[in-house]
């Protein structure tokens, strides 16, 4: 066995290594869970996970400056503002997403 073979072997192993660590998180929980059926409150109280996380990503990058300092930041502002409206009024993801870069990359070129 040379040291060329050792080195695909290694990385081989590696490889089914991140594999096997990726799949069981995913997988245990849906063959554990199955099953299982959530009370109401606790359905209710998941549907407002995304919109969490969402906020916990837009409104930082909205209102910080980047370094120690709060500030506004207009350019993130005056594209979020159009796509927020839309999201709320049409209820539609991509098109919010689309509208989103769509704005934010002709203030780009406006500023």
């Amino acid at each position: 066995m040379g040291v060329g073979d050792k080195m695909r072997f290694e990385t081989l192993l590696l490889i089914f290594g991140m594999a096997i660590v990726t799949f069981i998180p995913r997988f245990l929980p849906m063959a554990l869970l199955t099953k299982w059926t959530s009370p109401e409150k606790i359905k209710l109280g998941l549907e407002y996970i995304p919109v969490a996380v969402l906020s916990a990503i837009v409104f930082p990058i909205l209102f910080w400056g980047g370094g120690e300092s709060f500030g506004i930041q207009p350019r993130f502002l005056l594209s979020g503002l159009p796509v927020f409206a839309f999201a709320w009024k049409m209820k539609n993801l991509w098109g919010s997403v689309i509208l989103g870069m769509v704005i934010y990359w002709g203030l780009g070129f406006m500023l």
